[in-house]
């Protein structure tokens, strides 16, 4: 999956670049590969990840399960954004509702963390998941920074990013 990349010559802010960005290919490409990533993370979690988890430590299960939350994590805040945009495209809200209605992508804080020490003992195919989904989440929060000329959305304070620092805590993960 090729890293896809906007100058921002190519595309200025405002409202008319965001309705341009969701009727473009670029957009199509990228929430097709967001959906197959989707049904691939499910698949897996679903089938083989499960089987593979019953046979990983105690300490290895949560970092697993740690892991394995900060990958459905980045995929549902990829997804939400992607069709907020398809919404646009569609015409069932205006690209000035983006922010206002918090459709921007949120969980930065958790999405582009890096993984929990000892995230490289954990089954290939999640790994693999992880960085597959890291990468699109990077894309993506480029673009959203873009096309929002990189006016930085004020987060509260994650309740994720603070369950994942008391397990890795009480863990000594």
């Amino acid at each position: 999956m090729d890293d896809i990349t906007i100058e921002h010559t190519d595309m200025p802010p405002g409202d008319a670049s965001i309705t341009a960005f969701a009727a473009s290919d670029l957009f199509f490409r990228i929430y097709d590969e967001s959906m197959a990533l989707v049904r691939q993370a499910a698949d897996y979690l679903e089938q083989e990840g499960v089987t593979e988890r019953q046979h990983l430590s105690q300490k290895m299960s949560i970092i697993y399960a740690c892991e394995s939350m900060r990958l459905t994590t980045r995929l549902m805040q990829v997804s939400a954004w992607l069709l907020a945009m398809r919404a646009i495209r569609q015409g069932e809200i205006k690209a000035a509702e983006i922010e206002v209605r918090g459709y921007r992508l949120g969980a930065k804080e958790v999405c582009m963390g890096g993984p929990v020490r000892g995230a490289g003992l954990l089954p290939v195919r999640l790994i693999t998941l992880m960085e597959t989904s890291k990468r699109l989440y990077e894309r993506v929060a480029r673009l959203d920074g873009l096309l929002f000329a990189n006016n930085e959305q004020p987060y509260a304070h994650n309740l994720v990013v603070a369950q994942l620092s008391r397990i890795e805590q009480a863990f000594s993960i």
